[in-house]
């Protein structure tokens, strides 16, 4: 079933991220990071430094954005990916 995605304006066939709030704030000035990183560092990672590197834009997001000690994850986040 195709989703629209408030973010892009464009419609996905993947399932639409729920963040709101200060978790959203995040996600989005960690996924612009993950971009620069991607297009001008390496196009091609390997899933180690992949993983690595999303745990690093996540971690700087926060700290750019003044919420250092922001968690992880608020609990509907956590409900939308918990596996049964």
């Amino acid at each position: 079933m195709r989703e629209f995605d408030n973010g892009s304006g464009q419609w996905t066939s993947s399932r639409r991220n729920v963040a709101v709030g200060l978790e959203r704030s995040i996600l989005v000035k960690a996924r612009d990071l993950m971009w620069d990183w991607t297009i001008f560092v390496n196009p091609f990672p390997d899933p180690i430094t992949l993983t690595e590197e999303a745990r690093r834009c996540w971690r700087d997001a926060r700290s750019e954005l003044g919420f250092p000690d922001f968690g992880d994850a608020t609990l509907p986040s956590i409900e939308q990916v918990r596996y049964p």
